[in-house]
């Protein structure tokens, strides 16, 4: 993508106590879910059908998500193949002041699936 090209999210969600511990901050879990959920729009946009979720690498917060946040979340295609596509999933967190801070990115692959769950090519649609 051109860095001078204005990105827009795929996903944008706000972070609500049930997202929170106990001090305010976003848990893990919550935020691997909306990676996934952003991760597998696009995928499934791709293959014109369903996919499934075969590999995310390890991520690391710089910043920690917290209560009232709104979660940005961006999808590059890094690697398209017959059956896969790899996406880097990058999340940023939008202060309640307009304050944007990254907090992290991730490298996930999905594999197009049929009905049966067993992988499919990308160009053919269930």
């Amino acid at each position: 993508m051109d860095n001078n090209a204005q990105r827009f999210p795929t996903l944008r969600v706000r972070a609500l106590p049930t997202a929170t511990n106990a001090y305010g901050k976003v848990q893990a879990g919550w935020l691997m879910g909306q990676i996934d959920l952003a991760g597998s729009l696009d995928a499934e946009r791709l293959a014109r059908g369903p996919v499934a979720t075969v590999a995310v690498n390890a991520f690391q917060f710089t910043h920690p998500i917290l209560l009232g946040d709104v979660v940005n979340l961006y999808v590059e295609r890094l690697r398209v193949g017959q059956k896969s596509v790899t996406l880097k999933i990058a999340v940023e967190a939008e202060r309640l002041d307009g304050e944007l801070v990254f907090v992290t990115e991730v490298i996930a692959t999905f594999v197009a699936v049929d009905v049966d769950g067993k992988s499919r090519n990308l160009a053919e649609v269930c």
